[in-house]
């Protein structure tokens, strides 16, 4: 009896032990699941209201990086002069410095003195000789542009009453020539003429001190423009004086700041942005330059055969100049105005303009910016078109500038990484590879990718004749 009291007890202590251990560690486990569920849904919604807050905010961070952005702008100006002239800069410090050290050295000096001497008196001559020809150049085209730029807007406003005339008396031509769009469009012509008279009268005022505000704010930008630009070219000295210390510092805080592989991708993207957005925006500078004249010389060669485009020759050629900067959408930016412009003055002068403008663009784009750009920026004119778009949406005219060196730049990281996992996987990293490949099969050289398509068209072949 007492056994049998003894096993019930341990079989009832055994029993409990499972029912024991679900109601401690169970029971635990279970509350800390509930409890690692209620914590990720909790800060779920505190994100959620800090995104929510965060775009309310959003106008203020925008106003406060504007502040924070016109407050350095003085420097950032100064780094993109001392970006435009460090190339010209390096090629007279070498000048300078293969001078000096074909020269005899000091007495007494060794010669590690010697050559960092000579440098340090290289790297001053070549930024104030650099400094000296960029601002003659420029007050040189000044000079030069800005006569030929008056006489022309001159023109045009001398003009503007002729051709308004013209274009009333075209209108009232074919208004008389039809007796329905007489009826139609003159009541409203003389309506609209009427009610814009009463509209001028009734508004000369604000039309006036609204001018007067606007010169203003102009001759306030033109100052704080010039302001700018003269703090940023004293930037520009220092920081082209003291540019392998201050690139050694950037370096610097990017490895302490990320880890050393992180940090050494870091720098090789650097780099590589500098050559690229260096090859792209000096050299489209320079092939926009050479347009503009070739454009000058082009339009007063016209101009001994066609008025029209003798009026107005200094002005479309500091347009056409100018707009060519701009990739893709350039060259019709600036050459449908000026081509209108020319228009209106003769039909016949408008068409000569257009048809050269047309030459001019397609020896640019096929030969003149390929030779001067070179290959290491060059995309396909679909990324180019998309590149444009993108970022004229996101920045406007700058976002234009820098389309396609940054795309170039992203595109060019993009491919190494598909290079470096196609290689990994032993694939072809040439595109022909799988161009010429049929469906899902991949090819190591192209004699076996014509071997593949000989017998797939044989296949065909076969299967038609059956």
């Amino acid at each position: 009896m007492e056994e049998k009291n003894t096993q019930n007890i341990e079989t009832t202590v055994q029993d409990d032990e499972p029912a024991k251990k679900k109601g401690l560690f169970g029971g635990m486990k279970e509350a800390g699941q509930y409890r690692g569920q209620a914590t990720a849904a909790f800060l779920v919604l505190i994100g959620a209201l800090v995104f929510y807050y965060l775009l309310h905010l959003l106008p203020v961070f925008g106003n406060m990086l504007k502040t924070v952005l016109k407050a350095v702008s003085p420097a950032i100006w100064g780094f993109c002069i001392a970006f435009l002239m460090n190339p010209l800069v390096r090629l007279i410090e070498r000048i300078f410095v293969r001078w000096g050290l074909s020269r005899k050295g000091r007495k007494g000096e060794t010669p590690e003195q010697k050559e960092t001497r000579v440098r340090n008196r290289s790297r001053g001559f070549a930024i104030l000789i650099t400094v000296v020809l960029v601002l003659a150049m420029i007050t040189l085209l000044l000079v030069a542009i800005i006569p030929e730029f008056t006489a022309s807007i001159e023109t045009l406003l001398n003009n503007v009453p002729s051709y308004a005339e013209t274009t009333r008396d075209s209108l009232e031509k074919l208004i008389s020539r039809n007796e329905t769009i007489k009826e139609t469009f003159q009541p409203i012509i003389e309506s609209s003429t009427e009610s814009l008279k009463n509209f001028l009268q009734d508004r000369l005022t604000s039309i006036i001190s609204a001018s007067a505000k606007l010169v203003t704010d102009s001759l306030k930008a033109i100052l704080r423009v010039l302001f700018n630009l003269l703090i940023g070219l004293i930037f520009a000295i220092y920081m082209m004086k003291d540019k392998e210390y201050l690139i050694g510092l950037v370096k610097k805080i990017i490895f302490a700041v990320f880890p050393k592989k992180t940090a050494k991708v870091t720098v090789q993207t650097l780099h590589k942005a500098n050559g690229i957005f260096s090859t792209a925006i000096l050299g489209k500078i320079l092939d926009s330059a050479v347009i503009g004249m070739l454009c000058f010389i082009g339009t007063n060669i016209l101009g001994l055969f066609f008025d029209g485009i003798a009026q107005y020759k200094g002005l479309v050629s500091i347009i056409i100049g100018v707009t060519n900067v701009i990739p893709f959408f350039g060259p019709f930016i600036g050459g449908i105005p000026c081509a209108f412009l020319i228009f209106c003055v003769n039909p016949l002068h408008g068409l000569v303009f257009a048809g050269f403008i047309l030459v001019l663009q397609q020896f640019d784009g096929n030969y003149l910016d390929p030779h001067i750009v070179g290959k290491k920026v060059g995309m396909k004119p679909i990324y180019v078109l998309l590149a444009c778009t993108l970022f004229s949406n996101l920045w406007g005219i700058i976002g234009m500038l820098i389309a396609v060196p940054t795309f170039a730049l992203v595109y060019s990281i993009l491919k190494s990484y598909l290079e470096v996992k196609l290689e990994e996987k032993n694939l072809p990293k040439e595109t022909e590879s799988y161009i010429t490949t049929p469906g899902a099969v991949i090819v190591q050289n192209s004699e076996e990718a014509i071997r593949i398509l000989e017998e797939e068209k044989l296949k065909q072949d076969g299967i038609k004749n059956v």
